[in-house]
């Protein structure tokens, strides 16, 4: 069991502590399985917007307005493409390594660094509202609220800006486990707080107000005789569907939570830092092995699971207004899923470089990012 898990750390992380199992050989993908195509898609657009990053944790995605796709790349650039033909209309230098991808809202844009500097920008122009520091590197989308903006930093803290002036609102802060899996999720915005998943494998919820804790769950005890064993970051960003939180973490479990005692309602063993879906009916997982898992949201029963796709490093899944799950993988490669049984019905390459982020549903069409620093839009 040691060795199965330490092979996937190899494949999805950089720790140190591991160093002396860098021997380990990665675990080969499957090949590209056969798909009986009952999906169409085609390739709308694709624009080369700068540098992709190449560290594992960066996890670039693009933010959709009505109007615009903008984009971060890996050296400091922020730009904003024509949504319909992929033109661009603006872009602007920021000085630094970006590190996180973009988050926004109607007006704003946010973006953040490899040494702790949030920007916000205006979308009409780019031009710079104001810029402050945080304490450390940040690897995760700044997430708009209604008057401020929720900034993690990898360092153990959560920061909520105020959005016009980009002071501090208030501070969260935790303990970071020695060793974890370098990763953070995207905090989930709701009525009148802040729900975050922690690397030491809880969630945590907080007031909007001034960042008191409301409740934290810890989903599922950690077990196991090592370090390595008893890892359990929640890595994957947390989702809010009807009037449930949905959560997973790394060698831990899948659950259903009540948002407002923070009580898991129910629980299933499944392991996964790439993330989840949901819909009425189920919960869209990927896992650790790149299985794919719908799981019921009535009562956490598995309804089927999708093991064709092995090792093939998928992102978090986005399910459309037609029940189509769509994953991105290592190759640039967009795969195509029925949520009613989990069948592969379509298959389009976005790009060569790897799609790291969830990608972005908006208006039927899909909008990805790849490592090797192109936007691409994909129609359905």
């Amino acid at each position: 069991m040691i060795c199965r898990w330490t092979d996937r750390l190899l494949a999805l992380v950089s720790i140190a502590a591991l160093s002396a199992c860098a021997s380990v050989a990665p675990i080969e993908p499957d090949p590209l399985p056969d798909v009986a195509e009952s999906a169409t898609t085609s390739l709308l657009w694709s624009e080369d917007i700068g540098d992709g990053s190449k560290r594992a944790v960066v996890r670039f995605a693009p933010y959709v307005t009505d109007q615009f796709v903008f984009a971060v790349d890996a050296s400091g650039t922020v730009s904003a493409l024509e949504k319909g033909s992929g033109s661009r209309v603006w872009s602007v230098e920021l000085g630094n390594s970006l590190t996180a991808g973009i988050g926004g809202d109607d007006d704003l844009l946010y973006a953040a660094s490899a040494n702790g500097e949030v920007y916000c920008l205006r979308q009409s122009d780019g031009s710079l509202v104001w810029q402050t520091r945080v304490s450390s590197e940040v690897i995760a989308a700044p997430v708009a609220g209604f008057d401020f903006v929720v900034v993690r930093s990898i360092d153990g803290r959560v920061y909520a800006l105020d959005k016009q002036s980009g002071n501090r609102r208030w501070l969260y802060s935790y303990s970071v486990p020695a060793l974890s899996l370098h990763g953070n999720g995207r905090p989930l915005v709701v009525p009148d707080g802040v729900v975050v998943g922690l690397d030491n494998g809880r969630l945590v919820a907080l007031r909007g107000e001034d960042g008191m804790v409301f409740w934290e769950n810890p989903l599922a005890p950690v077990d196991g005789r090592s370090e390595i064993d008893r890892l359990n970051d929640l890595d994957a960003d947390p989702q809010g569907f009807g009037s449930s939180v949905y959560a997973v973490n790394y060698q831990g479990v899948v659950a259903r939570i009540d948002p407002a005692q923070g009580q898991s309602l129910w629980t299933t063993k499944v392991s996964s830092s790439a993330g989840l879906a949901v819909t009425a009916d189920l919960v869209v997982v990927t896992d650790e092995f790149d299985t794919v898992w719908g799981v019921r949201v009535a009562d956490g029963s598995v309804a089927w699971k999708q093991e064709s796709l092995s090792h093939r490093q998928l992102t978090a899944p986005v399910v459309t207004r037609d029940g189509v799950i769509v994953l991105g993988d290592y190759q640039g490669y967009l795969h195509l899923l029925s949520l009613q049984d989990g069948t592969l019905v379509g298959r389009i390459r976005a790009g060569s470089g790897q799609i790291t982020g969830r990608p972005v549903l908006r208006d039927g069409v899909l909008y990805v990012q790849g490592r090797s620093g192109r936007v691409s839009a994909i129609t359905l």
